[in-house]
């Protein structure tokens, strides 16, 4: 007896060391997955921010300095204008400084003796005091040798404008940089230079900003041959960090691991500005790890204190019947996150139908049943102006993994969709981002489209869904798609989209594989052809999912699902939609009143249209084409009862209206610089004005609320 109870002890011995083992190369597994899946992101995202602050200091800088280019490309034709009247030098080079804010100090050098019955070097120049003041000077006239100056040398000898590296100003002792370029007299020589100062101080705290992602991190800007004119080390920047220097002076962008003082460190740079500039950001490995490793160790503490309590648990589980209630605990607290999960999961995709009650000219419904607690489908929609943009996909795999990767994936959508205006641009950002970083593996098959409710035209890219349904008076047919590969499996895939149209009143059925492969006890599919049968394009979007949300439940009977069912329908019922095309010719002009009285308006809304659409074709047939008569111009009008919504489309020459500034009106008009006036009447009659550049056109965009 006391044999069987040693050899009943040695098993009790060998599970609960069985157990134990078992569970401690689980956490190893979990812990190591963990470790590098955790260290792969911290990584990831100090290069997103290293990006993030390079892109905002090369945006800024090249704004900055175009804008400074573009005042003293504008105005030298003043200045050659007036040759013959030096005292109109100053009011000049006032105008320049007093309505643009980045500029500190311009001037205009002229050729020594230029100018007869002014012997010696004439040099009117204004420049602006740290608290505001302009202030007019001379410097031919103050010991400033400026024909002297290698840039003013560069300049006359070269014939071009140049830029200078950042130094610090005689005049005021501020970190500048200038701006110069020759004019000539009417004879076609050179009778001078024009240039700018633009303050770098801006440029310094945007370098801090950079290096303060860490505490030992630091930004180094180098010039075009390769030595550093902006740093925050004071000019001790260690020799490791110039490993770096062909690659930024050939303009590169990218990371590199650098070594100095035993410190690996990583060294994120990219092209500043338009002017042969690049800037580099570089961060010590120990500190970008340095929290995570801390956090790594107190996780193994924690793990090795749970494995010994969970080897204490297993112990007395062995010896009583207490782990059963143990488990039934687990059991319902897993059951609670679960049920949290799937709601917080329902949460993610719009469920408020119709999801736009204001307008008669769409008709949406949707509806997502998970084949577990969580699943990977899910649908997505909204409207940017006169524009819907959707999606369906289906994440591979099942559980918390495809919910996990589903979040993250409608989270992309609606950011990207933003950014970009063509279906395959969004699913090629999607698939970047998410192939980069894919060490399980997964993959999501999706829909994307745009519909312009203009006209009913739609861009689409399909990533290896099953493709839409379209239903209309014409009957039902499956739509055209190309075969691109699934979101995530090949980084730099290039995505090709599709276009059609969808009628008045067609409606587009989309759906996930979890509506054609559901299986019946015998394991017979739904299938595409009972889908067809089902679907009809007279009933509206929520009649059709229900009705086939009910004839699934009918065909899988008892039988478990084992994929989510997620459809999305989208009816397409038409809008007050004209368009009007002309010629870019002045004639042209006098359809804009008619083609707004078609529309029926208010008259003081109507008068308000007419005169904004006038001002923006005026525009375009002055500006966008080289000669009258070779090109078209589109106007699309819709409207709905509280707006509406007009569209004008060039082929001309890309030229954003709205990247200006307001004039300030209250100036005199012989000191107001040209131009601006129009887009600003525009702003003000209208309520909203935006432009894009799509597929070389311009398309700019206005809306005028009607409630």
């Amino acid at each position: 007896m006391k044999k069987v109870k040693d050899i009943r002890k040695r098993q009790r011995t060998g599970y609960s060391l069985a157990i134990i083992i078992t569970a401690a190369v689980f956490l190893e597994a979990i812990s190591a997955i963990q470790y590098f899946y955790s260290r792969s992101e911290i990584a990831g995202q100090a290069r997103e921010l290293a990006q993030i602050r390079l892109q905002n200091a090369n945006l800024i800088l090249d704004e900055a300095m175009n804008a400074v280019e573009a005042a003293v490309d504008n105005v030298t034709g003043f200045v050659t204008d007036n040759l013959t009247h030096p005292e109109k030098m100053h009011k000049i080079t006032t105008g320049v400084v007093n309505t643009n804010n980045n500029i500190s100090e311009c001037g205009v050098l002229f050729r020594p003796d230029f100018f007869k019955g002014k012997p010696g070097a004439f040099s009117p120049a204004t420049f602006r005091k740290p608290d505001g003041e302009l202030i007019c000077v001379d410097h031919g006239s103050d010991d400033f040798d400026y024909y002297q100056r290698q840039w003013y040398r560069d300049v006359v000898n070269s014939g071009n404008p140049l830029w200078t590296d950042p130094y610090f100003s005689n005049t005021d002792g501020r970190l500048i940089c200038t701006y110069s370029r020759p004019f000539r007299d009417r004879d076609g020589k050179i009778a001078g230079v024009i240039f700018a100062d633009i303050s770098m101080d801006w440029l310094q705290s945007i370098v801090e900003e950079g290096a303060s992602n860490y505490d030992n991190s630091f930004s180094v800007i180098l010039n075009a041959r390769g030595i550093a004119v902006i740093d925050t080390r004071g000019g001790d920047i260690p020799d490791g960090f110039f490993d770096v220097r062909d690659r930024m002076v050939s303009l590169e962008s990218g990371e590199q691991e650098i070594e100095y003082s035993d410190t690996l460190s990583y060294a994120f740079f990219a092209p500043l500005g338009s002017h042969g500039w690049s800037m580099a950001i570089v961060c010590p490995e120990n500190e970008i790890f340095g929290a995570f490793n801390r956090l790594t160790f107190v996780l193994a503490v924690l793990m090795l204190t749970g494995l010994l309590i969970l080897a204490l648990i297993v112990w007395r589980a062995i010896i009583n019947l207490n782990k059963l209630h143990k488990v039934e605990d687990a059991n319902k607290r897993m059951e609670n996150e679960l049920s949290i999960a799937h709601s917080i999961q329902m949460g993610i995709v719009p469920k408020t139908f119709p999801p736009f009650p204001e307008r008669n000219d769409i008709d949406i419904y949707a509806s997502m049943t998970p084949a577990w607690d969580v699943g990977g489908d899910f649908y997505d929609f909204y409207l940017d102006g006169d524009r819907l943009w959707f999606c369906i996909a289906d994440v591979s795999g099942k559980g918390v993994p495809a919910a996990l990767v589903m979040a993250i994936t409608v989270s992309h959508f609606r950011t990207d969709a933003r950014l970009y205006d063509s279906p395959e641009e969004v699913v090629t950002a999607l698939n970047d981002g998410m192939a980069g970083s894919n060490a399980q593996n997964m993959f999501v098959t999706m829909f994307v489209g745009m519909l312009d409710l203009m006209d009913g035209r739609f861009l689409y890219c399909n990533a290896g869904h099953n493709a839409p349904v379209v239903a209309s008076a014409e009957g039902k047919a499956f739509l055209p798609v190309d075969a691109n590969l699934p979101i995530g499996l090949i980084e730099g895939f290039g995505y090709r989209y599709s276009d059609s149209y969808l009628n008045e009143g067609g409606m587009l059925f989309l759906y996930t594989d979890g509506l054609t492969e559901a299986e019946n006890p015998d394991k017979e599919l739904f299938g595409e052809e009972k889908m067809l049968e089902i679907l009809d394009w007279t009933s509206s979007p929520e009649e059709n999912i229900r009705k086939m949300t009910e004839a699934v439940a009918e065909h899988a009977g008892e039988a478990r699902q084992s994929d989510d069912l997620t459809m999305l329908a989208i009816r397409f019922n038409g809008n007050l939609h004209k368009s009007l095309t002309i010629e870019n010719r002045k004639e042209e002009l006098a359809a804009i009143p008619e083609f707004v009285d078609s529309l029926e308006l208010a008259p003081e809304v109507s008068n308000k249209v007419c005169l904004a659409l006038d001002e923006i074709v005026t525009n375009v047939v002055l500006y966008a084409y080289e000669k009258p008569g070779t090109g078209k111009i589109k106007i699309d009008a819709l409207l709905s009862p509280d707006k509406l919504v007009l569209r004008v489309t060039d082929s001309g020459k890309a030229f954003d209206p709205t990247d200006t500034a307001d004039p300030d009106i209250s100036l005199p008009g012989e000191e107001r610089p040209i131009g601006g006036l129009g887009i600003f009447l525009v702003r003000k009659l209208m309520d909203e004005v935006r432009y894009r550049r799509q597929k070389g056109k311009n398309v700019l965009r206005i809306i005028k609320n009607l409630k």
